[in-house]
């Protein structure tokens, strides 16, 4: 890549009694470990749940999680308020929920495992693997022409392939509207290898490698999975990355016997009132139904106790529980920033913000955030993040879209209590 990328839609627009701590394979198996102690005092643990409750007060949020892991121990978490507002089903820390785009690093863990066995290397044009990608156009001041530069699958884990969504205001998001090529949509109704057929006929958002743009990469890669293990999506994933995790209850959909666990997903209307979105197909329509579409941009559900396991495997440098899940190459390739300088100089970026692969990498320090931290974060204002320099995993989970691109400032509010 070279120093002509610029940089395009900051992440902060779209997107997170006795104390005693207990293992991470502890507690992700035994929701009842919830309230056993920690080592945080006991008035920053209160800070923290007086956050959280004030969400809930206000009426912002049905309920969350949060828990905060250091050196293989869990030394804070919380859960309160509603699994379902209508039917007063308290929130459980084995509740289900969408992760929608924290799906995208769990993609990213399986391509990698792909570049170990030299199936790929990131240096590949996309058009090897998925031929309908062979000829791409790219939108400019003065019209749609040809693109110039390929597709790179180091593109796609980058955000540089100058691919967008439907959701995101841009001057190509109008093709996507036009066509209805959204993929978390259409889960239902079209398989990866026809969504890939449609998206590429999508005018790009710029020439490749020459801008960060936040879009379908992590989508299309799923299909490159499939083309390059040749199995399912999902069967490959399983396989090789939640299965060894110990992610057990992390699938595309939640079959019958877990259906009682999947939360409900809110938004926010027009009065700032919580609505219960049912089915509705713009954010994936039933996840009680397997889709047809495996999609590795936003397609996957679990719990926090499964996520909570990969941000320990990532921070362990590939492994858990003494199974190596990645090469400790690999997890540094995944965690180190991918973007030069020019980046964090836009005028338009966060000044902190770097790009790792299918993750963001600070490369500035706050009063909250070290230098190095790698994570990302979902739709439903989800988040997960991973500080190797205090050896701590943190995430916060709950669900509900409080408009088209933006999260709550709650992962961030935490944060802050946390941190003083």
């Amino acid at each position: 890549m070279t120093n002509k990328i610029r940089f395009k839609l900051s992440p902060s627009k779209m997107l997170f009694g006795i104390l005693s701590a207990f293992s991470i394979s502890t507690f992700a198996q035994d929701s009842a470990m919830l309230d056993s102690g920690n080592s945080l005092s006991a008035a920053k643990q209160q800070d923290i749940r007086n956050v959280i409750q004030g969400y809930l007060d206000k009426g912002q949020i049905p309920g969350a999680v949060t828990i905060f892991a250091r050196d293989g121990e869990v030394i804070f978490s919380d859960v309160r308020g509603y699994q379902d507002i209508e039917g007063k089903t308290p929130l459980k820390m084995d509740s289900i929920f969408r992760f929608y785009s924290m799906t995208k690093p769990l993609t990213c863990a399986a391509v990698m495992t792909l570049k170990e066995d030299g199936l790929i290397d990131f240096n590949e044009p996309i058009k090897k693997f998925i031929p309908e990608m062979s000829t791409m156009s790219v939108h400019t001041e003065s019209g749609v022409r040809p693109a110039e530069n390929e597709i790179k699958i180091e593109n796609l884990m980058t955000h540089t392939s100058g691919f967008s969504y439907k959701v995101i205001e841009s001057t190509v998001s109008p093709y996507y509207a036009d066509a209805d090529v959204f993929a978390i949509e259409n889960r239902l109704e079209e398989t990866l290898a026809e969504h890939m057929i449609r998206l590429a006929k999508m005018p790009l958002y710029a020439e490749p490698g020459t801008e960060w743009h936040y879009g379908e990469s992590m989508g299309v890669l799923g299909r490159l999975i499939e083309v390059a293990s040749g199995m399912s999506f999902r069967d490959y994933i399983k396989e090789r990355i939640l299965e060894p995790t110990g992610m057990h209850d992390t699938d595309f959909f939640v079959p019958a016997e877990k259906a009682d666990r999947l939360t409900s997903l809110y938004v926010l209307n027009g009065q700032g009132k919580l609505v219960d979105v049912k089915d509705g197909k713009l954010y994936g329509s039933s996840y009680l139904k397997q889709p047809v579409l495996e999609y590795g941009g936003a397609g996957i559900v679990g719990t926090p106790g499964d996520y909570l396991r990969f941000g320990e495997m990532l921070l362990n440098k590939g492994t858990i529980d003494g199974v190596r899940v990645l090469s400790p190459e690999s997890v540094s390739a995944m965690t180190t920033n991918h973007l030069p300088e020019i980046f964090g100089e836009n005028s338009s970026a966060d000044p902190a913000f770097g790009f790792g692969y299918c993750g963001e990498v600070k490369t500035v320090p706050t009063s909250t955030i070290n230098v190095g931290e790698y994570g990302w974060g979902g739709w439903a204002s989800t988040s997960f993040w991973i500080d190797p320099t205090q050896n701590l995993t943190g995430l916060v989970f709950t669900q509900v879209i409080p408009d088209v691109l933006g999260t709550f400032m709650l992962t961030n509010d935490i944060r802050e209590q946390f941190s003083k």
